[in-house]
């Protein structure tokens, strides 16, 4: 709490602060990537009505929602804009005005289906590389990893950069590459049961006059806890059953949160120009950590609840899909024991944009959180695959052409037509695919 003599103080920096912030957010941006806004007014002068408005193209306004149905009973009923900054390296800093932000709603507020569709973020309207000519970062935006080009770009870089190109090469080595395509999919299938899919960890920066959303990517947050049942004879085993994050259980997710320790991965090797990124951006550290089991949860960024939200967990975190049981395939839809479950190039890519103790919002309406779909006849209907044979097609096309994306993805040699690894490789190379099997049909002909 401020004292009263420390007040002016206070505004007069933050004042300062906002000035300096918003020339810093002053680079081009996609349209598609913020809502159309006629009249410009400061992020802090606007209604209630607007900031819902703009909401619904933008989720980065969602913490600034004073509505009581998207926060806990008796904590902060929405934020201010001056909360949206990092207040631990400070709002001048180059990255102070990054946060994220989690939304999960599986349904629109009318109750329709939201659907999943990431968008990823675009490299020339990042702050990271504004150093770099414009044409060098789009070459690297649109350049598509383990091609020939994707040779040229680094080669090109070194030439026209010297030794400062180890910078880029290192993102593009240690992230870009993982880049497959973003998700976009109606529903999220497991077994014979459909759900709605609409959640994401959204990557936003605070401007001034807007609120930039940078990218947004599917998640799954909790909907099961697990039990150690012991049997008549005394063995135990692990059983799991649902745990919403609804009614008395609503306190499980902190209204607002901040990124404390960013963690590694054994997967790529931690290097002198990771150490630096780390301390461009406050922090980071080498560390994997382990889950139950000796599973790892790679690229695992640990929430820590504010202090407004004692009763709230605090070792969940944000990591790549790791465990078997909960399918890549469910992301967007809550299908955790309480950590963010993001693709494997999200979680890199979070890991390298996100400043150590930036904060994370997190904010639903408790009956959009989560709706299982009747089923109509057969899940057949809601397949891209409607028989072994045909998911066995895809698998096969998969592992022969695309090796490395199949590797990326998890996909065995063999395995079931309805697997959620499956299904959502499909839908990254959707297009690609039926392009080949009309190929194929027209040889037929």
């Amino acid at each position: 709490m401020l004292k009263p003599e420390n007040i002016k103080v206070f505004y007069s920096v933050f004042f300062i602060s906002a000035i300096l912030t918003i020339a810093a957010c002053e680079y081009p941006k996609k349209e598609t990537a913020k809502p159309t806004v006629i009249k410009r007014k400061s992020v802090d002068s606007l209604t209630q009505g607007e900031i819902w408005e703009r909401y619904l193209n933008n989720p980065c306004y969602l913490p600034l929602l004073r509505d009581s149905a998207y926060w806990e009973q008796g904590t902060p009923i929405g934020f201010s804009y001056q909360d949206l900054f990092n207040d631990s390296i400070g709002a001048t800093h180059k990255y102070g005005n990054r946060y994220l932000v989690g939304d999960f709603n599986a349904l629109n507020p009318d109750y329709t289906n939201r659907t999943v569709s990431e968008i990823f973020p675009y490299l020339p309207d990042l702050k990271d590389f504004e150093g770099l000519p414009r044409e060098l970062a789009q070459a690297m935006n649109q350049v598509q990893p383990r091609t020939s080009q994707y040779d040229s770009l680094i080669i090109s870089l070194r030439q026209k950069l010297g030794t400062k190109a180890e910078h880029y090469i290192n993102f593009l080595e240690k992230v870009w590459k993982y880049k497959l395509i973003p998700v976009k999919r109606e529903y999220s299938i497991q077994g014979d049961s459909l759900y709605s899919a609409g959640h994401y960890i959204v990557v936003c920066e605070a401007c001034g006059d807007t609120l930039i959303m940078q990218a947004r990517f599917a998640t799954s947050p909790k909907s099961k806890d697990v039990a150690l049942v012991r049997s008549e004879t005394g063995r135990s085993s692990i059983s799991y059953f649902s745990y919403l994050p609804i009614g008395s259980r609503r306190r499980y997710y902190a209204g607002m949160n901040r990124i404390t320790s960013k963690n590694w991965e054994r997967a790529r090797e931690y290097d002198s120009l990771d150490i630096a990124r780390d301390n461009e951006v406050g922090g980071g550290n080498n560390r994997v950590t382990i889950f139950t089991g000796g599973v790892e949860l790679p690229n695992f960024l640990l929430i820590q609840p504010s202090a407004e939200y004692p009763r709230s967990v605090k070792q969940n975190g944000i990591h790549e899909v790791a465990l078997r049981f909960l399918p890549q395939a469910m992301l967007g839809t809550p299908n955790s024991l309480g950590c963010l479950r993001v693709s494997d190039f999200a979680s890199k890519f979070l890991r390298w944009w996100t400043p150590q103790n930036a904060k994370l919002f997190i904010a639903y309406k408790e009956d959009l959180y989560h709706r299982q779909i009747p089923v109509k006849d057969t899940i057949l209907h809601y397949l891209p695959f409607k028989s072994q044979a045909e998911g066995d097609r895809f698998r096969q096309w998969l592992r022969q052409n695309k090796p490395a994306e199949a590797s990326l993805l998890d996909i065995d040699e063999d395995g079931s037509y309805t697997s959620g690894h499956l299904i959502d490789a499909y839908y990254y190379l959707k297009e690609e695919y039926n392009q080949y099997l009309n190929t194929q049909k027209f040889k037929q002909e």
